[in-house]
C-alpha cells in the first residue's frame, strides 16, 4: 500500500510510505523559509506536495496537534484539492498516538513502553478546553495500548505565571482502563514555550533548553543571571516529572524498553540525564521528535494498528 502521510501543525511535513518503508520526509519550511510553518485556511497550498509529489497514494493520512475540528477539515479540504481529491483518514485526537508510532517505526524494538510529550498535543474529546501534554503507551508489532493521558488547560484558559509549579487543581479518573490526569499545570514543551516568552525568546522551546545549560557561565559569556536561572529551573521541573513518567511507565508493564517522543524530547540534555540515572533502562529518542514526525507516524498507525 502506497500512503500519503500529511503533517498539518507546526512543522508541517509529507512523508512517503511504500510497502511498509518510509522512503521520504519533506519539511514545508524548507521550501517557504517560514520557520515552524503550520497551514491556514487561506495559506494551505503546499510548495513541497507541489514539487515533489510523483508518488500516487491509496489514501492520504492526515494528523494535526488539535486546532478546531472546523479548522482543520477546511484546511484538509483544500489540501485534497490540491491532490485532486483522494481517500483520505483524519482522527483528531490520535496526535500523540502518531508521535508513538513514528519512534516505534525507527526504535526496532518488539515491544516498548512509548512516552510522548510535547507543548499541546491532541485535544480531549471530552473537554475541548484541554489539551494533552502528556501520553504514556505500550507498543509492539500489532497493538498501541493507551496507559496514561494527562491534560492541561493551562495553554488555553490560565494567564501566565512566573510560578512554574502553578496550578489550581489536579484530578485523576479513569476511562476504559486508561489513566486520565487533569491540571493547570505548565507542562512538558508547554513550559518551555511560556518560559521563551518570559526570557525574550517567543516561540524558541528548544533556545530555553539551550540556556540552561550556561547556568554556572552566564558571567563570562555577560548573560542576563535571572535569565538563566529561570531557564535551568525549568530544565530541573521538566527532568523530575519526565523521570515520574519514566517510573509510571514501568509499573504499568515492567518493559525496560522505552521510546521518547514529542518536541519536548528535542531536550538533549535532559535526555542523557535519563541515560545516567536509569543505566538497566534502554533508551532510544525518536529521530523525528517534532510535530513533522506525525506524517511518519500516521502512516504507520493507519497501516499497522487501525
Amino acid at each position: 500500500m502506497n500512503i500519503l502521510g500529511i503533517n498539518i501543525s507546526h512543522n508541517c511535513s509529507i512523508a512517503f510510505y511504500k510497502n511498509k518503508i518510509i522512503t521520504n520526509l519533506y519539511e514545508e519550511e524548507r521550501y517557504n523559509n517560514n520557520k515552524f510553518y503550520a497551514p491556514e485556511i487561506n495559506k494551505s497550498f503546499l510548495i513541497c506536495l507541489d514539487e515533489k509529489l510523483n508518488f500516487k497514494p491509496d489514501i492520504v493520512c492526515y494528523s494535526s496537534f488539535g486546532r478546531t475540528k472546523n479548522k482543520d477539515y477546511k484546511i484538509i479540504k483544500n489540501i485534497q484539492k490540491q491532490l485532486n481529491h483522494p481517500k483520505y483518514y483524519f482522527n483528531i485526537l490520535d496526535h500523540h498516538v502518531h508521535h508513538a508510532c513514528c519512534g516505534y517505526y525507527f526504535s526496532k524494538y518488539d515491544e516498548a513502553m512509548a512516552i510522548v510529550i510535547d507543548g499541546g498535543g491532541a485535544s480531549d474529546e471530552n473537554n475541548t478546553s484541554y489539551q494533552e501534554i502528556e501520553s504514556i503507551f505500550y507498543i509492539n508489532k500489532k497493538n498501541i495500548i493507551k496507559k496514561f493521558k494527562s491534560f492541561s488547560n493551562r495553554r488555553r484558559c490560565l494567564t501566565d505565571s512566573d510560578d512554574l509549579h502553578y496550578s489550581n487543581y489536579a484530578i485523576n479518573t479513569f476511562t476504559n482502563g486508561v489513566e486520565h490526569f487533569y491540571s493547570s499545570l505548565s507542562l512538558g514543551g508547554y513550559l518551555f514555550s511560556k518560559i521563551a516568552d518570559q526570557v525574550g525568546l517567543p516561540n524558541e522551546s528548544g533556545k530555553v533548553m539551550g540556556l540552561a545549560s550556561y547556568s554556572k557561565m552566564h558571567e563570562n559569556l555577560n548573560l542576563d543571571k535571572k535569565k538563566i536561572d529561570l531557564c535551568q529551573k525549568a530544565q530541573d521541573i521538566s527532568f523530575e516529572r519526565t523521570c515520574f513518567l519514566i517510573e509510571k511507565a514501568f509499573k504499568y508493564k515492567n518493559i525496560k524498553n522505552f521510546i521518547l517522543s514529542g518536541g519536548y524530547f528535542l531536550n538533549c540534555t535532559n535526555n542523557f540525564k535519563y541515560i545516567k540515572k536509569y543505566p538497566n533502562f534502554n533508551f532510544f529518542v525518536d529521530p523525528v521528535p517534532n510535530d513533522a514526525g506525525a506524517a511518519i507516524g500516521v502512516c504507520i498507525y493507519y497501516e499497522n494498528y487501525l
